[in-house]
């Protein structure tokens, strides 16, 4: 800004030097501003003014007469200079003019006889003029009608006005009244002043363009003048200059500094305002990126809360699970026992089956919970959407009923995705009787799968019902474990069993709804490559149950341990057990038989199941193990077993599940 402000009064003020050069200036006869003196050299106002700038810078100039016009001196190349020229746009397209240091006022002499009162009377009249190279331009200004009568000087101007043989003299103020002074009038009549307020003409010094700088160090030194009062003392040697007319001289001759301090004033504000703006879009920058980086880090400490009190929750649930699936397990297993030695006709078999039903129904609430934890233990593979929806469109049509339509569109070129058949059937079945209970009185249900268009790695499946929709205090809850909108009839999984599965399959899930427009859930999982298995495998060999080989069960529960026991002598085996790693180490060490399999709980007290397995093949290598667990999968891979192991037995299990898993390890499956 400073420089900025520096480099414009530089160019404005700089002072130039003109060396040894002589300036050719002309002039003519044009009372009062060039006269001929006394001595026959050049005077007059402009003449004197433009001598002492003219000293004043160290100018030289010489003086030419010309009797033409100003403008053919300096376009014709005869003069450098002229003292006073009237600026107009014309002129200027020719030649140089500096800013100008006068101002004329123009006027209309007159007889005190005519019937001439004001400017437009004149209209038509016959006008004359001692200056037909500018006063003609001016005179179209105000007179367009006019007939111009141009005169060599002032003086046969006012002649040709007293002898009638023009209407009125047309002439600036200055010049007017050194005329009248030196004429008086005429010899009859007086003349009479009809001023021209609306007609002014500005002056400068005039140049060839290549002379212009010297016009302009001229001008500035004028303006010096008038600064320093100078001007009175040069107008004074013409008595018939008022005060007036210095003061508007002085004015005049001062405006352009004037206009140039202002100018610079204005380029200094404009440049403090647009610092000023540039700071405050910055301020406002910085501000909106500090609310954006507040409220991303709102919704981030929000995202964490909430996965603190979702892993809070999964914890739990992890923890009940183990302890639910080992009361199921005792449960389950000993009420399927007791069911299959009952007749068919024993009035105690029906109780018997709702306990295994209502044993079976809680197993299906513990995989809920798992999965809402986003640790349930599933065996993910390539997979074809389509598949999925095609095997449950069977059982959806029975499960929705008559009243609501079933569509499904699927992409005959779906992509494949990694994931587990069941987890993937369950996200269907509970996002489908969701839909169900929102349309009550009927509507469509529209399942389909498609190649995500935004993201190629992406396949999308999605659910639309015609339903009773959501509001948007609803559609931010929907996945909130235990949050329901049935009452009493729900349980608030569903959903978040459907957000944990995608969550574990490391997808996104999103939710479009309205009230009264229906809803829609979209699910994006990735794209892989790969063959999609058939769903339906070719049916296996029957499993022989039975067996005579010896068998270590190994669980800290007495309850699960004692079932596990029952369930695999009723088949005929042999059975040890243990509470712990170190009691099964000490049982193998001091059974002398073989141990054909070694069935154990993957978490124990002191050495967990892995640990146990490897201690136990140092001392017996050919033995078979199975693990088992009824916890979560993030605490069964923290201690080294994963869920692809082909010998894994989740808890609840059943007395044939038991023996028939011991039978294939025996066999090598």
């Amino acid at each position: 800004m400073v420089v900025a402000s520096a480099a414009f009064a530089s160019h404005y003020l700089r002072p130039r030097e003109f060396g040894d050069r002589i300036y050719r200036i002309g002039w003519m006869i044009s009372p009062p501003f060039q006269v001929r003196g006394p001595d026959g050299r050049p005077s007059g106002i402009s003449v004197d003014l433009v001598n002492q700038a003219a000293q004043r810078r160290g100018i030289r100039l010489q003086w030419i007469f010309w009797k033409n016009t100003s403008e053919s001196a300096l376009v014709g190349n005869a003069v450098d200079l002229w003292p006073l020229i009237t600026i107009t746009p014309e002129r200027l397209k020719r030649l140089h003019i500096s800013e100008p240091y006068l101002q004329h006022e123009y006027c209309l002499l007159v007889r005190d006889d005519a019937p001439y009162k004001k400017v437009e009377d004149l209209a038509s009249a016959r006008v004359g003029m001692a200056n037909p190279g500018i006063d003609v331009h001016n005179l179209r200004i105000v007179l367009p009608s006019a007939i111009p009568a141009p005169q060599t000087t002032a003086a046969d101007v006012l002649r040709d006005v007293c002898r009638q043989n023009s209407d009125a003299a047309f002439m600036d103020r200055f010049t007017a009244v050194e005329a009248l002074l030196h004429k008086g009038g005429c010899d009859d009549h007086s003349l009479r002043w009809i001023p021209i307020p609306t007609l002014q003409a500005q002056l400068g010094v005039g140049s060839t363009f290549e002379a212009k700088d010297a016009a302009d160090a001229l001008r500035q030194e004028i303006g010096a003048l008038a600064e320093e009062g100078q001007l009175a003392k040069v107008f004074g040697q013409w008595g018939f200059m008022s005060g007036q007319d210095v003061t508007a001289v002085k004015a005049l001759v001062n405006a352009r500094r004037r206009e140039a301090r202002l100018l610079a004033l204005a380029l200094l504000f404009a440049l403090m305002f647009l610092l000023a703006c540039c700071q405050t879009w910055r301020v406002a920058r910085a501000k909106s990126k500090t609310l954006l980086a507040e409220k991303a880090l709102r919704e981030s400490h929000e995202r964490y809360l909430q996965a603190q009190k979702l892993e809070s929750i999964g914890r739990l649930a992890g923890g009940v699970a183990h302890d639910f699936n080992n009361i199921l397990t005792v449960i389950n297993g000993y009420s399927d026992l007791v069911y299959q030695k009952l007749l068919h006709v024993d009035p105690l078999r029906p109780y018997v089956d709702e306990i295994r039903r209502a044993g079976a129904h809680a197993a299906e609430l513990t995989q809920q919970l798992l999965a809402f934890s986003r640790k349930q233990v599933g065996r993910p593979r390539p997979l074809n959407l389509n598949s999925v929806v095609n095997e449950a469109e069977k059982m959806l049509r029975r499960l929705l009923g008559e009243d609501i339509l079933l569509i499904t569109r699927l992409e005959p070129a779906l992509g494949l995705i990694m994931a587990d058949p069941g987890h993937l059937h369950q996200i269907v079945l509970n996002l489908s009787v969701n839909a169900r209970d929102a349309m009550p009185a009927g509507g469509t249900l529209v399942i389909k799968t498609a190649n995500a268009d935004f993201d190629a790695g992406s396949v999308m499946l999605s659910v639309t019902d015609t339903g009773t929709g959501m509001d948007e205090a609803t559609r931010q809850n929907i996945f909130e474990p235990f949050f329901t909108t049935k009452g009493t009839k729900g349980t608030g999984l569903g959903l978040a069993t459907v957000y944990g599965i995608v969550q574990q399959s490391n997808g996104t899930i999103s939710v479009s709804s309205e009230p009264g427009k229906g809803s829609t859930f979209r699910i994006y999982l990735p794209r892989v490559e790969g063959t999609d298995e058939p769903s339906t495998p070719e049916p296996a060999a029957p499993v022989r149950l039975r067996g005579q080989e010896t068998i270590l069960v190994v669980e800290d529960q007495a309850e699960v341990r004692g079932f596990a026991v029952a369930a695999l002598e009723r088949h005929g085996y042999t059975v040890l057990q243990a509470a712990d790693g170190n009691a099964a180490l000490a049982v193998a060490e001091q059974h002398s038989g073989k141990i054909d399999v070694l069935l154990t709980d993957v978490i124990l007290p002191g050495i967990n199941g892995r640990e146990l397995a490897e201690q136990f093949h140092a001392i017996r290598p050919d033995t078979k193990i199975i693990y088992t667990s009824g916890y979560t999968h993030d605490l069964i891979a923290d201690r080294g077993v994963l869920p692809q192991d082909l010998n894994y037995l989740p808890k609840p299990y059943t007395a044939d599940q038991v023996s028939s898993k011991v039978r294939a390890a025996i066999a090598g499956a």
